[in-house]
């Protein structure tokens, strides 16, 4: 098991505490495989889910923000993403139960004697459930303060000084990249397969990010811009959190 590395610790970023967390998640999707059943039930039929007991851990090697951070993961990656266990497959389900589901693709349908809604069990539960607490401008803020802030970062003088720096440790390793997102995109490493060279300049990559202090003089610029931009957005990110929070009110409500 490969554990997280130096570099990827304390990367949480102030517009995080805005986002769902894994956990979260997990409540919400349990809540709605709950009423998911319970709308299948109407047509004598279950909802047969194969979820996980457990909230989705992160991974390490997947956060590539600043470019690839995980020794161990590059070494037999290079700037590809590790391979990850793959969800557990659902059981197969019936024409009756797909349909239930899913409803009629803009027809309207019956199963079992019964009208389905439009969407089906699923779209009625996400309508029932997500819908009632979505809060579009409060998500487009949050996404923008994302982008932007990311954006701002990256030409701030410290980063700018961070990255040639970090640029100078690579050309000297014998690779030539002016930053770490253009080392990540480059076609070289990119193809299908995982060449040698390749594995050589990901472990350059994250050997020079730590020399240099690259990602947490990035982080630290990236988090003050965005502190900064939530300040100026505090209503809509408020109601973001006030809808976040009645969700999770109503599926924990549902799981019990």
């Amino acid at each position: 098991m490969v554990k997280v590395s130096a570099l990827e610790r304390g990367l949480e970023l102030p517009i995080g505490g805005y986002a769902l967390s894994a956990g979260q998640l997990h409540v919400i999707s349990k809540a709605e495989e709950k009423l998911a059943d319970a709308c299948m039930r109407k047509y004598g039929l279950r909802y047969r889910a194969k979820s996980s007991d457990s909230a989705a851990k992160y991974i390490p090697g997947t956060n590539r923000r600043y470019g690839v951070l995980n020794p161990a993961v590059v070494s037999e990656y290079g700037y590809h993403l590790p391979e990850t266990r793959s969800a557990p497959r659902g059981p197969e389900l019936s024409d009756k139960e797909i349909l239930a589901l899913n409803g009629g693709m803009g027809a309207t349908a019956e199963v079992n004697g019964s009208t389905v809604p439009e969407g089906g069990c699923l779209g009625q539960v996400k309508q029932d459930l997500r819908g009632k607490y979505t809060d579009e401008k409060g998500v487009r803020t949050a996404q923008n303060i994302a982008s932007a802030g990311f954006e701002q970062s990256m030409n701030s003088q410290s980063v700018e000084k961070a990255t040639k720096e970090w640029s100078q440790c690579m050309k000297g390793k014998g690779f030539s990249y002016r930053t770490p997102l253009q080392a990540l995109g480059a076609d070289e490493n990119s193809g299908q397969q995982i060449t040698k060279r390749e594995i050589s300049a990901a472990k350059a990559d994250v050997d020079c990010k730590t020399r240099t202090d690259l990602v947490k003089i990035w982080s630290d610029q990236e988090s003050e811009i965005q502190k900064d931009m939530i300040k100026k957005n505090r209503d809509d990110l408020h109601r973001l959190s006030e809808a976040h929070r009645k969700l999770l009110a109503e599926a924990r409500s549902i799981t019990g």
